[in-house]
């Protein structure tokens, strides 16, 4: 194991002891909270939307099999983490993580991009379902994810147009440029075509199974988080807007409380990590 990543675990295990003593989750103290037996739902469903994170890691990694454990065992190491971090700057951790687990980083890049791309279009078809219903959204979550879905979409189909423009682009510098901006040209040109590629081979048969995964994924998320709201306030209604309710918090930000039941998933899941590669190490060592 490397250097940096030793000095990460060592981090994490402090951050994560440091978590602990801060909220003071332990049995007693969640028990003092009060009905932690009606939350066990809540912690199963948001567990299980994780496990279905990581099998859609390793779905679209099924070219790379090899990457595989390394590739789960970043998400498990980096959630947590990153749950902590304001406006989505966790995923730049995870996306570091991905970098280092592949030797082809374009191939990192794609894998992260497949799992954005996936979450926006559900997400949208999720928007769409609770406007059909006549849910009104708050104007900044409906201005903010239209931003986002327009970024993600038109950035992804600018990829694969400039990708394929570049290829009459590269013929003419081939043919005609010797110079240096040509030359950079031309390796720009290349790298975004085999991120291009990249991509088509992490998606290859699986846009499907993307697509079902990350249903299920929010489709739990959001579940346990309207569960949640539920026990925080009970208000007799129906699932249907109790979901709802749950969504609008998702595209918004959840309250504190929810964000602490749902640290304490992660935390698990890091815990758990952290067992997994333990245990792999010591098994790798008992071979060698």
């Amino acid at each position: 194991m490397s250097r940096p990543s030793r000095i990460y675990l060592a981090v994490l295990a402090a951050l994560l002891l440091a978590w602990l003593a801060l909220q003071a989750l332990t049995p007693d103290s969640l028990l003092r909270r009060g009905a932690p037996a009606p939350l066990l739902p809540v912690l199963l469903l948001y567990f299980s939307s994780h496990l279905f994170r990581l099998a859609r890691l390793a779905m679209l990694s099924l070219d790379q099999r090899a990457h595989v454990p390394a590739l789960l065992a970043a998400h498990g190491l980096t959630a947590f983490p990153s749950s902590l971090l304001p406006f989505k700057i966790g995923e730049i951790l995870r996306l570091a993580a991905f970098l280092r687990v592949f030797d082809d980083r374009r191939k990192a890049l794609a894998v992260w991009l497949a799992e954005r791309c996936a979450d926006v279009l559900v997400l949208a078809a999720l928007m769409l379902a609770l406007s059909l219903f006549q849910v009104q959204l708050p104007p900044a979550t409906r201005t903010v994810f239209l931003v986002f879905l327009l970024v993600s979409v038109f950035g992804l189909l600018g990829l694969f147009t400039v990708a394929r423009t570049f290829v009459y682009l590269n013929r003419h510098l081939v043919l005609n440029s010797s110079s240096a901006r040509g030359l950079r040209l031309l390796r720009a040109s290349h790298a975004l075509r085999q991120l291009e590629l990249a991509l088509k081979r992490s998606l290859e048969g699986r846009l499907t199974g993307l697509l079902l995964l990350s249903a299920l994924i929010w489709l739990l998320e959001i579940s346990a988080l309207a569960l949640f709201l539920e026990h925080l306030a009970p208000s007799n209604s129906s699932f249907a807007a109790l979901f709802a309710n749950g969504l609008l918090n998702n595209l918004s930000a959840s309250p504190p409380a929810a964000s602490q039941y749902q640290s304490l998933v992660l935390a698990a899941l890091a815990v758990l990590s952290l067992g997994a590669l333990g245990l792999a190490r010591r098994l790798h060592q008992g071979k060698s």
